[in-house]
């Protein structure tokens, strides 16, 4: 139909839609459910979300960096196609940073990270920034920085972060992209040689980037020099591949669609000798491999960046969950269902329950609103110990050690968790959950890819097993243990007994699972065992096997144990947060919290097996159910402590003001295919089988001929 006769097929009533407390026409009538609930709260939001920034100054700092956000008009990013979602990225983007970038400006990590947490249309520029910028900042000597970071910094060059390959991803060392140096000429020839080598994955080279850092094979006379990193620019002034470059866009994903995913197959392309990033070693005109001096770089800064963009990924993960545990709990206290009282005969019009006063919606919402909470406070503190310039430091942190091995583990659990949660929440909302206008079912597809990047979790926990297997040689052979991993202290003794020594005394009363003392005693057996354990099993197969073999086989162990380990870090960093508030209020608050996300472990979490009797666990059963009982006045203030504007949650369901009906209403009428009517097809393959003269009927009686 044309536009002028839209109506007569579609003519929605949105215009007199309106908030209210009382159901109506117009109305959903939930106006007063969220109100109602902030004032059961027992603590101050604002000093809560205080908590969560790390003090007032960083709130403060934290709303001046957003706030172009809020200032940008919505999109209506449900309804629209790959294209649309792209030329909106580029054009918000552009305008909310470029006054910032065009003087000069740039930012802390710290201030990336809060960016990224809020970003409601993620696309090529944020792995520009969050991907090819710091690979520069991190592997350039200065005199190449000087001629490409002001560049990227004021969108004068577009970068993407070439690593993965169509048929090599954790595997870095086995990457197949060749830079081979051609002395005559002083340049790198770059080949994808075979189908499996060509760049895969890339973030924004399918059609946006105009170069790229590629990891590639260094070959010098024959040799292998394992893999570098090097300048290639991909599309010349008219955005074309350059000759001997292909590129494309990989296809539709999950999720993330404002982002061209792409590849880059490379034949014979060549690129300037100083076109090899050379922050720690050069290749000579000569072909002569070079190290560069302590200046220019250690091999400890190399970790120190890796090291920083796992933590960052840690408190993005708390950041977006808190997104969806908000969405949530703002529905679950709006939305009811279930009549109080079901006795026969009552009438529809009686009251019915809200759905977060049913003990197992509780558990689920408050479940992930505790983690949350652990993630962002892990987060934190991780990130806090790296804040500064750490890459430039020739001596790092004394725990940096056991801060690189955690954060590996750490990453995988936090993100793996993370992407678990939403898509439990969005389970949690229902049907309204299965709607991308509810904001929580865009937001479980969009983040799902985290618990791969970096590295997939299971093989960023089973780097953090490595380190834990290494700390018990060092106890077992008395020798001092980094960091958290004096736990481990007691594996000297020879006679150690797995599962008795050192065992916490059993509980002898509920109260005792709510002391934040007695659960991290209980975490921190529970890692004591799981790491002996796997080491005993380890060290056993080591005596009959290769070390690879022997690891592989002890692997579905060591994984659990990895975990164990993490969940007691999580904790530990949770109580120390706990424990450094003032407010009585939030102190109280916290502690329960706290302590809900050691209980909920302990229901559903690994390893525990033999290690907590079954009356203890019915004791831990109804510890919970209290918890839940006594926290429930406090869930929607919870969730509004994480600060997230409207802007950000981008959801009809999760909205501060609680009026879902009114915005799942009119964001349904907004739908494109409503404006499309008849549909396409309707003429050539339905309207033909229709009994036109049926329809004629109008709801009228059907004639006694027809």
């Amino acid at each position: 139909a044309a536009s002028s006769d839209i109506k007569a097929f579609f003519n929605p009533d949105v215009k007199g839609v309106k908030s209210s407390t009382v159901q109506s026409w117009n109305s959903g009538g939930t106006a007063g459910e969220l109100p109602a609930e902030r004032k059961r709260a027992s603590f101050n939001v604002a000093l809560m979300t205080n908590t969560l920034d790390g003090g007032a100054e960083n709130t403060e700092r934290r709303r001046f960096i957003l706030a172009p956000l809020e200032k940008m008009d919505s999109i209506d990013k449900y309804n629209m196609d790959r294209p649309e979602l792209m030329e909106a990225h580029f054009r918000d983007f552009i305008a909310i940073h470029i006054g910032f970038t065009s003087e000069g400006y740039i930012p802390t990590r710290r201030e990336v990270l809060w960016m990224a947490e809020a970003a409601t249309n993620s696309g090529s520029l944020m792995t520009h920034f969050s991907l090819f910028l710091p690979t520069l900042l991190g592997q350039a000597s200065n005199e190449q920085m000087a001629q490409w970071v002001p560049r990227a910094l004021n969108f004068k060059m577009i970068g993407s972060y070439a690593q993965t390959e169509l048929g090599h991803g954790s595997n870095v060392r086995g990457l197949q992209t060749i830079a081979t140096y051609d002395k005559a000429t002083q340049e790198f020839i770059l080949n994808t040689p075979t189908l499996q080598s060509m760049k895969w994955w890339n973030s924004n080279v399918g059609l946006a980037a105009t170069h790229a850092t590629v990891y590639a094979q260094l070959i010098l006379d024959g040799q292998e020099k394992g893999v570098h990193v090097f300048m290639v620019q991909l599309r010349d002034e008219e955005h074309r591949p350059l000759p001997g470059i292909e590129l494309g866009d990989v296809g539709n994903k999950l999720g993330d669609h404002a982002i061209d995913t792409g590849y880059i197959r490379l034949k014979d392309v060549r690129i300037p000798r100083k076109h090899l990033l050379s922050k720690r070693q050069h290749v000579a005109p000569d072909g002569r491999y070079v190290k560069s001096s302590k200046a220019e770089g250690s091999g400890k800064a190399h970790y120190a960046t890796m090291m920083q963009a796992r933590a960052g990924m840690i408190q993005i993960a708390g950041g977006k969950l808190a997104i969806a545990a908000t969405i949530a709990a703002r529905y679950s206290a709006v939305r009811r269902q279930g009549f109080r009282d079901d006795q026969q005969g009552v009438s529809f019009r009686g009251e019915e329950n809200k759905i977060i006063d049913y003990q197992v919606q509780l558990y689920r919402v408050l479940k992930q609103v505790a983690l949350v909470y652990a993630t962002k406070f892990t987060g934190q503190w991780i990130n806090n110990r790296l804040e500064g310039d750490v890459l430039g430091e020739d001596e790092l942190p004394e725990d940096f050690v056991e801060i690189h091995a955690s954060a590996a583990g750490l990453k995988g659990l936090c993100c793996y968790l993370a992407a678990e949660g939403i898509e439990d929440l969005r389970k949690a909302c229902g049907g309204h959950g299965y709607l991308l206008s509810s904001g929580i079912a865009a937001l479980a597809a969009d983040y799902v890819w985290q618990t791969t990047a970096e590295g997939d979790y299971v093989v960023m926990l089973l780097q953090t097993a490595r380190f834990l297997m290494k700390c018990a040689d060092l106890a077992k052979a008395g020798k001092p243990l980094p960091g958290l991993t004096t736990y481990m202290a007691p594996l000297k003794d020879p006679k150690f007994h797995l599962g008795v020594d050192g065992h916490p005394p059993a509980a002898k009363d509920v109260k005792t699972f709510f002391n934040l003392d007695y659960l991290s005693s209980l975490f921190r057996f529970r890692a004591l065992n799981a790491v002996a354990d796997a080491h005993t099993r380890l060290q056993a197969r080591l005596k009959t096997t290769t070390s690879s073999q022997a690891w592989n086989a002890s692997s579905l162990c060591l994984v659990e144990t990895a975990r164990s380990h993490c969940y007691y870090f999580m904790l530990n960093k949770f109580i120390e947060i706990t424990r450094t508030i003032a407010d009585p209020a939030i102190a109280a608050v916290l502690q329960k919290l706290c302590a809900l996300f050691a209980l909920t472990n302990i229901l559903e979490g690994q390893q525990w097996s033999g290690l907590i009797s079954a009356d203890q666990m019915a004791l831990v059963e109804t510890a919970v159910e209290e918890l839940l009982t006594a926290l429930r006045p406090e869930v929607v203030s919870l969730v509004d402590a994480f600060d997230i504007s409207d802007k950000v949650l981008r959801s009809t369901i999760g909205r501060y003001d609680g009026n879902v009906y009114e915005a799942l209403y009119e964001h349904a009428a907004a739908s494109r295919l409503n404006f499309e009517q008849p549909f396409r097809g309707y003429k050539q393959y339905l309207q033909p089988h229709l009994d036109r003269d049926f329809m004629k009927l109008h709801n009228k009686p059907l004639p006694p001929k027809m």
